[in-house]
């Protein structure tokens, strides 16, 4: 049997940010990671979004070899099928309204895993953390209402007063802790990527700065990352497992080979010498609501094991990151209090869902819903009605001017039930990220009235009066 003051289960980007935390704190940490390798179950990439650059700074140090920063983006509004061509495209650069400067740098950063994997853990082991791979940890080891260790499938005990479960969506650690079950099927998303190998001059050339394109239209979606020495081409958004088992069909895979099909799909292939390198099929936690269900006395879930990816997008990797890093800072302060039980990592669950990655649960019902949506026949007939009123509006030269711009209001009067249906789900989610701004305001009110008050008693010549 080995001690240590923090066990991390899972040596993904949340288990490594949570070691590196708690070893350049001080504390003996050990990491357990199932693969071979970091990442090993993972070769396809990711984006990185800017808000690691901003929380971990780390993360600017960031170097491997397939990384290629997002500086400019586009979306394809797919014709319906049989049709593999675009009815209209726009391209965006990062946004210039920006609360933190890396936001306006670059949209994301385009990487494969298995790269980003070894690079965290290497930051962890560097803190000081212990690294074993092939290391499957199976069971939980219970002292009263505490959890105190963990088993592995050799059966070798590891003991530490504190536990990290960053052990991905099928958490073991999580179910026999008893914290849940597996997700129910309405839970999960459901992903299929193809992952192409490309000639990286080649891809340079073609691509440019411009490495992220996504796809909507009815019945249809996807997105391709593109990387250094290759991209991969990923399944239409929004589906669950649930969708999958009612559909009595693999929606996901389905998806992609639809996907590969598509006109620039096929250009980007013939362009960078792309071949096929592997198929993955996954699952990600795809929660409406915030999941409270994340600690218990020694234990706390961070990243997939825990429920946090964003209810848009099922963005996990920066929300895995960010609850590990903060599992890892109560644990810290746990040792300094000796206190382990779970009235007291309690305050990790409220830490984290008055966190950013808590806040994205806000509306995440309609959020979740909302992402739905994109593969609809009605957001289709709102962009092909946007694209008729550029038209007409602006570049039509099949008939005269004048002519043609007579023909928006009609097409304006046209877009009025679109609208109303974006609206549905729109208005609901500003409402309560506003209210949240508004409690915000409020309180700093309070909080600077009794300062205002005072100063409102001094006369001009800053003598009270009376």
């Amino acid at each position: 049997m080995s001690r240590y003051d923090l066990i991390v289960v899972g040596g993904g980007p949340g288990g490594s940010a949570a070691a590196k935390e708690a070893a350049d704190s001080g504390l003996k940490v050990i990491i357990l990671e199932r693969g071979r390798f970091c990442g090993e179950k993972n070769s396809s990439g990711f984006g990185l979004s800017p808000k690691a650059a901003r929380d971990f700074d780390y993360i600017r140090d960031l170097d491997v070899p397939s990384l290629w920063q997002t500086k400019f983006g586009v979306m394809h509004i797919v014709d319906p099928k049989p049709s593999n061509s675009d009815r209209m495209t726009w391209g965006l650069t990062p946004p210039r309204r920006c609360s933190y400067p890396q936001a306006s740098e670059y949209m994301i950063q385009m990487m494969y895993r298995p790269e980003f994997d070894q690079w965290m853990a290497e930051k962890a082991v560097a803190a000081g953390a212990k690294l074993k791979r092939s290391t499957l940890a199976i069971n939980v080891v219970r002292e009263g209402e505490n959890i105190s260790g963990v088993v592995d499938h050799k059966g070798n005990e590891y003991r530490a007063p504190v536990i990290i479960a960053a052990d991905g969506a099928h958490s073991l650690i999580a179910q026999k802790a008893g914290l849940r079950k597996k997700w129910e099927k309405d839970q999960v998303t459901v992903l299929a990527t193809v992952d192409f190998e490309a000639d990286s001059e080649r891809i340079a050339e073609y691509c440019g700065d411009t490495n992220v394109h996504i796809f909507m239209g009815p019945e249809r979606g996807g997105y391709v990352c593109i990387f250094r020495n290759g991209f991969h081409i990923g399944s239409r958004p929004a589906k669950t497992l649930q969708s999958e088992v009612d559909a009595g069909r693999n929606l996901s895979t389905r998806s992609v080979i639809d996907n590969i099909q598509l006109d620039f799909v096929q250009r980007l292939i013939k362009a960078t010498r792309a071949k096929p390198r592997e198929f993955q099929l996954h699952f990600l936690p795809w929660l409406k609501t915030f999941n409270e269900r994340i600690y218990t006395g020694g234990l706390m879930l961070t990243g997939d094991a825990a429920g946090v990816p964003e209810p848009f997008m099922a963005e996990g990797v920066w929300q895995a990151m960010y609850s590990s890093r903060l599992a890892a800072q109560v644990a810290l302060r746990a040792h300094k209090d000796k206190d382990f039980s779970k009235i007291y990592l309690k305050q990790y669950m409220d830490e984290l869902k008055a966190s950013p990655v808590g806040i994205d649960f806000t509306a995440g019902s309609v959020l979740r819903d909302f992402f739905s949506e994109w593969t609809s026949q009605t957001f289709y007939d709102l962009f092909d009605n946007l694209a008729d009123a550029m038209f007409y509006g602006m570049l039509t030269m099949a008939e005269p001017h004048a002519e043609g711009m007579l023909r928006v209001p009609a097409i304006l009067v046209d877009m009025i039930p679109q609208l109303l249906f974006l609206a549905r789900y729109y208005f609901p989610i500003t409402e309560e990220a506003s209210r949240n701004k508004i409690k915000g305001v409020i309180s700093s009110i309070k909080a600077v009235a009794p300062m205002l008050q005072s100063m409102s008693a001094l006369t001009p010549g800053g003598k009270q009066n009376g």
